[in-house]
């Protein structure tokens, strides 16, 4: 695969600096350019993949109308560096299906991973992004779990967030599988959550589970 051409933008000459090392360090990206805003990159010929690494930690939400361009373009990749406490351009960038997001308090292994990913065409969000996604949807659904989830069902989740698997939980509550993921499923539902670990997360911060 060939090394990845890729545009640095950022107001910030330090970070910039220190984002030119990082990519000319990789023999997967080739730097092609910098700028200090989106609207400044050269023109790009469409022939070749091309990665936006843009540090918006400064721009806040004005960017999201250039970006909404950019991804566009199937030719285009983008990896965005935010600022952590703006969770309104965190969520408007997931939804408008951003695959990556990083935040200035990333670690090298973070930011690794998150190049690596995005060359391969996957998605990568950071931890702190990640906590920005999910807590807002477990705040919104403040109401107790215990007073709508079944006894039988808060008795599942304790072993779902011991880490026991289906067919364990199956075989301590001598019910079949299917029963078990019918519960699980029925838990989601209930709390408007979409995932285990939305559901582990939920059961631990709102007490239902002791851990």
């Amino acid at each position: 695969m060939p090394a990845t051409r890729t545009f640095l933008v950022n107001t910030n000459y330090v970070s910039l600096m220190g984002w030119k090392q990082i990519i000319t360090d990789s023999k997967h990206f080739q730097l092609v350019g910098t700028s200090e805003s989106l609207g400044g990159l050269s023109p790009m010929d469409g022939l070749s993949n091309y990665l936006i690494l843009a540090d918006l930690s400064q721009e806040g939400n004005k960017s999201l109308p250039q970006i909404a361009q950019l991804i566009l373009q199937p030719n285009i990749d983008v990896l965005l560096v935010v600022d952590l406490a703006n969770h309104s351009l965190i969520q408007e960038l997931k939804e408008m299906g951003i695959r990556g997001i990083l935040t200035t308090h990333c670690d090298a292994q973070e930011i690794k991973t998150a190049l690596e990913s995005i060359r391969l065409g996957k998605r990568f969000y950071c931890g702190d992004i990640l906590d920005v996604l999910i807590k807002p949807q477990i705040q919104e659904k403040a109401v107790k779990g215990d007073e709508i989830l079944s006894s039988r069902e808060i008795e599942v989740l304790e072993w779902v967030v011991k880490g026991l698997t289906t067919q364990q939980i199956a075989e301590k509550l001598s019910v079949s599988t299917h029963t078990i993921n019918s519960h699980r499923k029925n838990m989601l539902k209930k709390l408007g959550l979409t995932s285990p670990v939305e559901l582990i997360v939920y059961a631990v911060k709102f007490g239902i589970i002791d851990l």
